[in-house]
């Protein structure tokens, strides 16, 4: 038996065995991956998820020896997206996106039952995000006082858009009428470019942009930077005080990204992927990419990031509960 014919008939018969459950699950991770990798975003494009995910997938690619490509399934505070994953096997070849935004589902959709901790089993963290408060550069808007100010002279007059209920732009803007006791009028957009396109073009008075959609349009002249939502400023907009430095105390917003499997999926290939993704974060190029985007990349082992999932779906649910949080 020539040897190509001997690989052939290795290679028929480990997958007859792997379809018949022959092999141990220590096999069939040493196996993965065999085919490309899908990374379902369930947010649209240019949002910080997408970014982020798009950097950190080409990079992956090499790593694991396939291709990682994205695929956007935007709607329902991720949950369109989270339903392709779980209608799928638990095998690794479908990875998800989550983002702080979804924490909220369950108080958008309490019927669902959702518990996205037990649906979902960590991967690793890609980045943190912030959100850069924001007003058209023809406004009047000059610092997050005079937003203050002009909302109390006339209460629920001010619009601020966000890209749907539940996301850090809403919840953002939530916080500061809260904390200002002022009135603004939320504006929730089904799709986020249309909310951003919107802001431009002055039909929306603010926004709490997320800072890697918003440099481009304020590098441009086209957006004004009033504050940022971080405990400290970024390095992509070093001129830009914080919240906190302007006399909002306590006010810090800051949103994650990170990849999660199905639960159930193989401790072996969650490693293997939990791996090329610490690598691929690790890489210089990727780093560097980010920093431009204002995202900070956090690399975390699975148990680390199950950690602070538990963390951050506490720390969500509560600011969601506080603004009040439903369903359009």
């Amino acid at each position: 038996m020539t040897e190509p014919t001997k690989r052939s008939l290795c290679a028929a018969l480990m997958a007859a065995a792997l379809l018949a459950g022959l092999l141990p699950a220590g096999a069939a991770a040493q196996a993965y991956p065999s085919r490309p990798v899908r990374l379902i975003v369930p947010w649209a494009p240019g949002t910080p998820a997408d970014v982020a995910g798009r950097v950190v997938a080409e990079r992956m690619a090499g790593g694991l020896g396939q291709t990682v490509f994205v695929e956007n399934r935007p709607g329902a505070a991720g949950t369109v997206g989270l339903g392709e994953v779980l209608r799928q096997p638990a095998d690794g070849y479908t990875v998800y996106m989550l983002s702080s935004a979804s924490l909220v589902a369950p108080l958008l959709f309490p019927g669902q039952s959702l518990d996205l901790l037990k649906s979902l089993k960590p991967v690793g963290m890609t980045a943190w995000s912030y959100n850069v408060l924001v007003a058209p550069a023809a406004s009047a808007l000059g610092s997050p006082r005079e937003l203050e100010a002009a909302a109390k002279a006339r209460p629920g007059t001010l619009s601020f858009g966000s890209g749907g209920n539940g996301t850090p732009a809403h919840l953002a803007g939530a916080l500061f009428a809260q904390q200002t006791g002022s009135q603004l009028t939320h504006v929730p957009y089904n799709q986020f470019p249309m909310a951003v396109g919107d802001l431009l073009a002055g039909r929306l008075d603010t926004m709490f942009l997320t800072a890697s959609a918003a440099l481009p349009h304020i590098q441009a002249g086209k957006l004004r930077a009033l504050a940022v939502t971080g405990a400290h400023r970024l390095p992509a907009l070093p001129a830009v005080p914080t919240m906190i430095e302007q006399g909002y105390a306590g006010f810090e917003l800051r949103s994650f990204d990170g990849m999660t499997v199905r639960s159930g999926t193989p401790r072996e290939i969650v490693e293997r992927l939990s791996d090329a993704l610490a690598k691929a974060l690790a890489a210089p190029e990727v780093r560097e990419r980010l920093a431009t985007l204002a995202l900070e990349p956090e690399p975390m082992t699975p148990a680390r990031f199950r950690t602070v999932l538990a963390a951050e779906s506490d720390k969500w649910l509560r600011l969601g509960r506080g603004a009040g949080i439903k369903a359009d």
